[in-house]
C-alpha cells in the first residue's frame, strides 16, 4: 500500500475533492495527529465547551459534596456525586458529538466551522445519547457475566463505530448499529487491533501527562504536603484525586485547572482516530472514494461549463 504524506490536503471550497485511498494503521494514527495539528483552532474551541462547562460543573459537584459530607448528609452526597457525573459525560457525549462530525468534514476537505459542528451534535444529540445508553448498557451487562465477555468484546468491536453513522449520515440508533455492523463485518480482527491501538495511544499520552503534571503539582511549595501515616490507597487519592480539604481551595482550583485542560485538548484524538477508521471501512467495503470522486466531477461538471461559455 502506498504511503501517504497528508491525509488531508489543504483545499479551497470550490476545488475538487482530495483523492480518498484506503488507510492502514500507520496511516490512521498519523491522522489522528496530523488532522488535530493542522486543525488545531477548530477542535481546540470544540473542546473549549467541554473545559469550560466541565469546570463549572466540577466546582459546583465538589462544594455540594463536601457541604453533604458536613452535615452527614448520604442521600444528597449519593444525589450529587451521581448528578455531577451524568452531567459531565452527556456534556462529554456532546463535545465528542460534534468533534466526529467535524472531523469527518476536514477529512472529506469540506469547510467547517465551529458553530455549525456544535449544531449538529444538538441536533443528533438525541440518538446519539440513546445509541451511547444502549451500547454501554449492552456491553456492560454481558462483561459482569464470566459467560458473556467474550460476546461483550465482540460487540465492542462490531458496534464501535456506531456514532459515526449518527452524526455523518444521520441514521437512526436500530439503523446506526447495523451499519456499523455492515462495515466491520469480514475485517473484525483488523478494527479490533486498530482500535486497541487508538485507546491505548490515547490512554498512554492521558496518562503520562496527568501523572507528571500531578507529581510536579505536589512538589510545588505550598500546594500540600501529605500526611503522615498514610496508607497507599491514601497517598494515590493525594497525588491524583486530592480534595480541597487536603490542599485547600485556590490551590484546588489551579490544580483541578489544569488537570481539565489537560482532558479537553487530548479529547479529539480518540474521536479523529474513529472517524479514520470509519471512512476507511467506507472506502474499503463501498469504494467510498470512487462515489465521492464522482459526484464531485458532476459538481464541477456545469461550473467548467459556464466558464468555457
Amino acid at each position: 500500500m502506498q504511503e501517504h504524506n497528508t491525509l488531508v490536503p489543504e483545499i479551497e471550497s470550490n476545488e475538487s475533492l482530495p483523492p480518498l485511498q484506503p488507510l492502514n494503521l500507520t496511516d490512521i494514527l498519523d491522522g489522528m495527529f496530523s488532522i488535530y495539528r493542522n486543525n488545531f483552532q477548530l477542535f481546540f474551541k470544540i473542546s473549549l465547551v467541554y473545559f469550560v462547562i466541565g469546570y463549572v460543573i466540577d466546582k459546583i459537584g465538589i462544594y455540594l459534596v463536601l457541604r453533604n459530607t458536613v452535615d452527614d448528609n448520604l442521600v444528597s452526597l449519593f444525589f450529587t456525586l451521581i448528578t455531577s457525573t451524568l452531567l459531565v459525560l452527556l456534556l462529554s457525549l456532546f463535545v465528542v458529538g460534534a468533534i466526529l462530525y467535524a472531523s469527518s468534514q476536514v477529512f472529506l476537505g469540506k469547510d467547517i466551522t465551529v458553530e455549525a459542528a456544535l449544531q449538529q451534535s444538538l441536533r443528533r444529540y438525541t440518538p446519539l445519547i440513546g445509541g451511547s445508553l444502549l451500547y454501554v448498557l449492552v456491553i456492560t451487562l454481558l462483561f459482569i457475566t464470566c459467560i458473556g465477555i467474550p460476546f461483550a468484546i465482540y460487540l465492542f468491536v462490531r458496534w464501535g463505530l456506531y456514532a459515526l453513522p449518527i452524526m455523518v449520515e444521520e441514521k437512526p440508533v436500530g439503523a446506526s448499529f447495523r451499519r456499523s455492523s455492515e462495515l466491520v463485518k469480514g475485517n473484525w480482527w483488523r478494527v479490533c487491533g486498530i482500535m486497541f491501538a487508538i485507546i491505548l495511544i490515547y490512554y498512554m499520552i492521558s496518562t503520562i501527562l496527568s501523572t507528571t503534571f500531578s507529581i510536579i503539582f505536589m512538589l510545588i511549595p505550598g500546594t500540600g504536603q501529605l500526611p503522615t501515616n498514610t496508607t497507599p490507597i491514601q497517598t494515590i487519592l493525594f497525588i491524583f484525586a486530592p480534595t480541597p480539604e487536603d490542599i485547600g481551595w485556590l490551590t484546588y482550583f489551579i490544580r483541578t485547572f489544569f488537570a481539565l485542560a489537560i482532558t479537553s485538548l487530548l479529547l479529539p484524538i480518540a474521536s479523529i482516530g474513529s472517524t479514520l477508521l470509519y471512512f476507511d471501512m467506507r472506502i474499503r467495503k463501498e469504494a467510498l472514494d470512487l462515489e465521492l470522486q464522482v459526484t464531485d466531477n458532476i459538481d464541477q461538471s456545469p461550473t467548467e461549463h459556464n466558464e468555457e461559455s
